[in-house]
């Protein structure tokens, strides 16, 4: 039986549309299913959006549209966002579908059986941008520092969350699971903030005052606060609180990907939420960084925000998976900007893995009858550079979530194929008649870039499967095979018929 990997994006915010951050996020994922997938896993990964709260209701009033026909036009670009993106999600969840609102419902009740939910009247600050209560020590200078804008004072009514009841066993799954928050400082900073002691939060809102959300359980006259909704998506998506619940037997829990600006609800509130309802808590929590653009944070008064279906069609797809999981560490913040664009273009993909490809092929094709040979004599040289140096360094980025370093690691092994041509000169080889000595170096070479079409299958898979289509692979027989069995140094490429296509990554205009 396959062992199972459970992955998910947080879901996005359905007030406006996407940009590059919402795509950087599920390309993240998407890198690490479709590697998960190699080491033949069972892989279910989940994205969404998140449809209800404040800021929806104020954006579909100003929009002058219902709120329902306002979302679905929103999540829709979402969901496009995935397909053209060529994102492998299995499913994509909206908090307002039916699925969604039942599951949470059963939620709420579980945690108030365990007595973590009270009713109790509030005065507080309220920031509307982050959909959530803050206390004077979060902000700075009197603003939330995420919106750079002071909390409003709200006096109501609401349900509480008895989060500071989780402040032991938080501690404890901090203490016992080093790796729960990923990476270290993201951890670190969350176990500071644990350390400071947690205060009980507010779950709900008015109706009066918020008529857009999930109904409260027996209390028409609240909603749920958006956070205690949207987190349970990941455990809806897969059937809680329904009358099927395989999905979420066989695949939770499951590692959650979410951006810096919302590690605290996910690495305090969300497994404190599973703990009180009863609900194992999630495997990991991977915090990923902020892109900025030519040094600066993304803005709208500057006019540098990055439209991810936009650009897309401005380069190549491919071109831009590449370049962001190349030049973006996960760990960290990263920075976009066109020129580094095109050197990366030229530099790694044009000059590099493509114009290695071509050479290769074409001298396949001139000196070998267009078939890759035989091979007498092995390099064992290359093929222990290959086996202990290139696949462990990209095995460990891969696993660690540093799929910059993977690359690196890919790059270093192209690097060494094309300087392998330009030692060895196969051209004046076999002009010397060395046939042999030819036909050896080109089977290597042949069976080399093999190894680089796996390696780069999650990042850029279609650019995998031309390279393994123009070897004479068959693609899905190749797929079905174990990151374990494509890692092998094999003579599965001699003898097929080289079918040479067309550049795979021309100069750009």
């Amino acid at each position: 039986m396959k062992s199972t990997y459970y992955l998910t994006t947080a879901i996005y915010y359905a007030n406006a549309e996407p940009h590059i951050g919402h795509a950087i996020e599920m390309l993240y994922a998407d890198v690490m299913a479709r590697y998960q997938r190699l080491l033949g896993k069972d892989v279910y990964f989940l994205t969404g959006t998140d449809e209800h709260g404040q800021k929806i209701l104020e954006s579909a009033n100003a929009a002058g549209k219902p709120l329902q026909e306002f979302v679905n036009e929103k999540s829709a670009v979402y969901q496009n966002l995935a397909d053209q993106w060529n994102i492998s999600n299995n499913d994509f969840i909206r908090t307002t579908e039916q699925r969604h609102i039942q599951g949470a419902q059963k939620f709420w009740s579980e945690s108030l059986k365990s007595g973590d939910i009270y009713k109790k009247s509030y005065t507080g600050l309220y920031c509307y941008g982050c959909e959530s209560f803050k206390t004077e020590k979060d902000l700075v200078d009197g603003k939330c520092p995420d919106h750079n804008r002071a909390p409003e004072t709200v006096s109501e009514e609401n349900y509480f969350f008895r989060l500071s009841r989780y402040q032991e066993p938080l501690e404890f799954l901090f203490q016992e699971r080093k790796n729960f928050v990923y990476p270290e400082s993201r951890y670190n900073e969350m176990h500071n903030i644990l350390k400071a002691g947690l205060d009980d939060i507010s779950i709900s809102r008015t109706k009066d005052k918020l008529p857009w959300g999930v109904p409260v359980p027996a209390d028409d006259t609240q909603v749920m606060y958006v956070w205690f909704d949207a987190l349970t998506n990941y455990i809806t998506a897969l059937g809680y609180g329904s009358s099927n619940e395989k999905l979420l037997q066989k695949f939770w829990p499951g590692v959650n990907i979410v951006g810096k600006e919302i590690n605290r609800f996910h690495s305090l509130l969300w497994p404190a939420m599973l703990m009180s309802a009863g609900v194992d808590v999630p495997k990991q929590i991977a915090v990923h960084g902020w892109m900025t653009v030519d040094g600066q944070k993304m803005s709208k008064t500057i006019g540098n925000v990055i439209n991810p279906l936009e650009i897309v069609q401005q380069y190549p797809l491919e071109a831009v998976r590449f370049f962001l999981m190349r030049e973006i560490p996960f760990d960290n913040d990263g920075d976009f900007s066109h020129s580094k664009f095109s050197q990366r273009y030229t530099g790694d993909l044009a000059n590099g893995i493509g114009n290695l490809t071509n050479r290769i092929l074409t001298m396949i094709e001139k000196y070998c009858g267009n078939a890759v040979p035989a091979v007498e004599k092995i390099d064992s040289d290359l093929i222990n550079f290959l086996t202990k140096e290139i696949w462990p360094a990209y095995t460990a980025g891969m696993e660690g979530w540093r799929f910059d370093r993977a690359l690196e690691a890919t790059w270093k092994f192209i690097t060494h194929c094309d300087q392998m041509i330009s030692d060895k000169q196969p051209w004046a080889m076999a002009k010397a008649g060395k046939n042999a000595e030819v036909n050896d170096l080109l089977y290597h070479l042949a069976e080399a870039l093999r190894h680089i079409a796996v390696m780069v299958w999650p990042v850029i898979p279609e650019t995998a499967e031309k390279i393994m289509t123009q070897l004479g692979l068959n693609v899905a027989q190749e797929y079905a095979k174990s990151l374990n069995e494509l890692q092998q140094w094999v003579e599965l490429t001699v003898g097929n018929k080289i079918a040479k296509g067309e550049q795979l990554f021309p100069r750009l205009i």
